[in-house]
């Protein structure tokens, strides 16, 4: 890859660095509920959550917004009220209604990003580089978690309203992505070879490979298999007699084996070839083995990188797989569908289990288990992966005797 891709790439990915920085209000939830204690406690979890509501409604929105504006101005968009809606608690911090409603707005900036950040990304990169920089992006959202937390926690040790300062990151981010990454033109102005059938959302859903729709029911697995794990660890682990403070630590070091795993990707394809996403599932059946079935440190931690190896196999694989399997018309609504369904799967996680009647703790580890290896044996039979890659070189072929 060129010095100059490299900077392209790293002006793009700068917004992912915000994507996982509401988990800095999540540390604050005590301190905030003590200076709002005429509030139910419910009311102030919200402030967690509640950015999903964002999130949704930015994916709803997404694909109109890619025939209206270029995707670079829906990133610079969506990096401002980023850094707007985060730092505005620190000014106004009187009604935790208000509060609420930033954290919405802050949700819908980075359901803005979360959709953006992979289009640019096809349109930008091909073939492997491609696979490379999708893998970078799940590390960015790593190394943006540990940053956020630590400095936005520092920050808001004395006064919670201090750790909302944190988000004043987002003007050098803002000015990354400007300067980094070339002006592009909208989407219904770039793809002028594609026929009719494509010119509305419904008729571009229905135009899009078959394959796309398993990837999303992939996804959807996905975000069952991490929230089992995230929802479930500290229940576990508490049962071995181990505190908050023992599952925080663990999982911080643990997060280490997924930044790895990102920045290395490109040479862990080389090994796993079209099967990366299954070897992705038995990496999470792993991680919920090393913290079931055992009670030291070093294989709790080593649990932890198993599950953050997985997260990345997987989630940098699908954007890469969906942007093969779709046209650049198709790619905005084909990632749109695929973090609406991700978010679905994380809001049901919870209330699919409850149906199954699998109780929290050790045996929903247990179903993640046989979930995550079902789910990689049913990969390894089926082959999505080298039917992916043959409708690539078709594509390819195509394109040849086109030109």
């Amino acid at each position: 890859m060129t010095k100059k891709k490299v900077i392209l790439a790293l002006g793009i990915l700068s917004m992912n660095l915000l994507l996982m920085s509401g988990s800095v209000v999540g540390a604050a939830i005590a301190a905030i509920a003590a200076s709002f204690p005429s509030e139910p406690i419910s009311k102030v979890q919200m402030l967690t959550s509640i950015p999903q509501l964002g999130q949704l409604i930015a994916t709803l929105l997404f694909t109109w917004l890619t025939y209206k504006l270029t995707r670079k101005n829906i990133g610079i968009i969506a990096v401002l009220i980023v850094t707007i809606a985060g730092i505005l608690p620190a000014f106004i911090n009187s009604s935790l209604s208000i509060i609420l409603a930033c954290m919405t707005l802050f949700g819908f900036g980075l359901g803005l990003i979360s959709n953006v950040g992979p289009v640019l990304l096809q349109e930008h990169f091909d073939g492997e580089e491609r696979a490379s920089v999708m893998g970078w992006a799940v590390g960015f959202n790593n190394l943006g978690m540990m940053g956020f937390t630590a400095i936005g926690g520092w920050l808001g040790a004395s006064n919670w309203h201090n750790l909302f300062w944190i988000y004043g990151v987002g003007v050098v981010i803002l000015l990354l992505f400007m300067i980094f990454v070339p002006q592009d033109a909208k989407a219904a102005a770039t793809d002028d070879h594609e026929t009719a059938k494509s010119e509305n959302f419904w008729q571009t859903v229905k135009s899009l490979n078959n394959l796309v729709y398993v990837m999303l029911l992939i996804t959807f697995i996905t975000s069952l298999v991490m929230m089992a794990f995230m929802a479930n660890q500290s229940l576990l682990l508490a049962a071995k007699g181990n505190g908050t403070g023992y599952t925080a630590t663990v999982t911080a070091l643990g997060n280490v084996g997924g930044i790895l795993t990102a920045f290395g990707l490109k040479y862990i394809r080389k090994i796993t070839k079209a099967n990366t996403m299954a070897w992705g599932f038995v990496a999470f059946a792993l991680s919920f083995v090393c913290i079931a079935f055992f009670n030291n440190a070093p294989l709790h931690i080593l649990g932890n990188m198993f599950s953050g190896m997985g997260i990345v196999m997987i989630n940098a694989t699908i954007p890469y797989e969906l942007s093969i399997l779709a046209s650049r018309k198709q790619f905005p609504v084909a990632i749109s569908m695929n973090t609406l369904v991700s978010s679905i799967a994380g809001v049901t996680a919870p209330m699919i289990l409850a149906a199954l009647h699998i109780e929290a703790g050790y045996p929903s580890f247990v179903a993640g288990i046989v979930l995550s290896l079902a789910t990689a044996a049913l990969l390894l039979v089926i082959r999505v992966g080298s039917r992916i890659e043959k409708h690539q070189a078709a594509k390819k072929a195509e394109a040849q005797v086109s030109a």
